[in-house]
């Protein structure tokens, strides 16, 4: 008996031992051929794009093709069909279909209108670098009218940086002009994995209870039954988290993007386009966005009048007011579950990280993260005190 657990405890310590050596020559390997397995990830990541592009269009339309079967097309159904099952299919179709229409037409009116004067803007905006900066000389000039001493090194400062934009930015539009033209190549593949992403995405939303149920059946499989119910917990919080805060977000950073355009515009504000987009794009970021695109804007504004750049600092402290006090509470609330120090807490920190994507990600991720620890915390805490 005794010579039969001897040889079974070496068997053990040989089999503990092959694998020991086993995962350290697996990951010497890795380490000496680190960067060809991270060329290979990268190679598989970029052919597999227009799943992802897939997935992410689905999920972020996934709210609107529920809104229109769930509230529009759910009483027409059931007087067209008898049939359950006939009733639901023509629900789905309709809804993605109108979805998708609807997609359609806003990317159309968006390049047709948005696209055209937005690169004319840039164009003369850049063009006039050197007047705008006159113009903050004669305003600089007008204030120290009463100070000679202070006026030459003015005169100086100007003729400098009036020189170096015409040699440097003049040059430099020529280059990216080029760099645009080279990359052409690299846009139409662009936009073609975008179209495979979109039928991806048509695929993915007419059959998503199936693949909810294989994912399911995948977890229920491959995991004991205490973590398979955590799993989907936290699947479930997941996607409320994202599919409540950040398309909330994404509908309130279009509507302030749109009451921007329309008072910039009221009050004749200079390149009330760019300025919206800006403004729009940057308030996706909690806090820190509004001042991210306010303070490049008014900057802007101004070299090219201070009197419009005043005028645009009031209007957007009252727009971000009335998005922070009205409009945001209406459509966020507080969807995320933490409060503030720990918003302010992952916007730095995902930002430093990952830059103005994990400024926009970080919230949500965060979220979950502190959810998934807190959970962990009371399960632990419940265990000390049953004993």
């Amino acid at each position: 008996m005794r010579d039969k657990l001897k040889s079974s405890s070496y068997v053990k310590q040989g089999l503990t031992l092959f694998c020991a050596l086993g995962a350290s020559i697996l990951l010497f390997f890795i380490i000496l051929r680190f960067e060809y397995i991270v060329n290979f990830i990268v190679k598989i990541l970029t052919i597999l794009s227009p799943i992802f592009i897939g997935l992410l269009f689905a999920y972020l339309l996934n709210p609107i093709v529920k809104f229109f079967e769930n509230r529009v097309f759910k009483k027409i159904s059931k007087k067209i069909f008898k049939d359950k099952k006939n009733h639901k299919k023509f629900e789905r179709i309709l809804s993605i279909f109108i979805t998708y229409f609807i997609v359609s037409i806003l990317i159309f009116l968006f390049i047709k209108f948005v696209i055209p004067n937005l690169l004319e803007s840039i164009e003369v905006m850049i063009t006039n670098i050197p007047i705008y900066i006159n113009n903050i000389y004669d305003w600089l000039k007008s204030i120290f009218k009463n100070s000679p001493e202070l006026t030459v090194p003015i005169e100086d400062l100007n003729a400098h940086v009036t020189n170096s934009a015409t040699n440097i930015v003049v040059p430099s539009m020529e280059m990216i002009m080029s760099n645009i033209a080279t990359g052409i190549t690299g846009f139409i593949k662009g936009i073609i994995n975008v179209i495979i992403g979109l039928i991806v995405s048509v695929y993915l939303l007419y059959d998503k209870e199936l693949f909810v149920k294989g994912t399911k059946k995948v977890l229920k499989v491959t995991l004991p039954k205490k973590r398979y119910e955590t799993a989907i917990t936290t699947l479930t919080y997941t996607d409320k988290i994202f599919g409540g805060f950040m398309v909330a977000k994404i509908i309130d950073s279009i509507l302030i993007g749109i009451i921007t355009f329309i008072i910039t515009t009221i009050f004749n504000i200079p390149y009330a386009l760019i300025i919206s987009i800006i403004v729009g794009v940057t308030n996706i970021i909690p806090y820190f966005g509004p001042f991210i695109g306010a303070i490049p804007c008014a900057a802007l504004l101004l070299m090219i009048d201070p009197k419009k750049c005043l005028t645009f600092v009031i209007l957007i402290l009252l727009i971000q007011q009335f998005d922070g006090n009205i409009l945001g509470p209406k459509l966020i609330g507080n969807k995320t579950g933490i409060k503030s120090f720990w918003v302010l807490f992952s916007i730095l920190l995902f930002g430093g990280l990952f830059g103005f994507i994990g400024m926009i990600f970080g919230v949500p991720v965060f979220a979950i993260i502190y959810s998934v620890i807190v959970s962990l915390i009371d399960k632990r805490l419940e265990l000390n005190e049953s004993k």
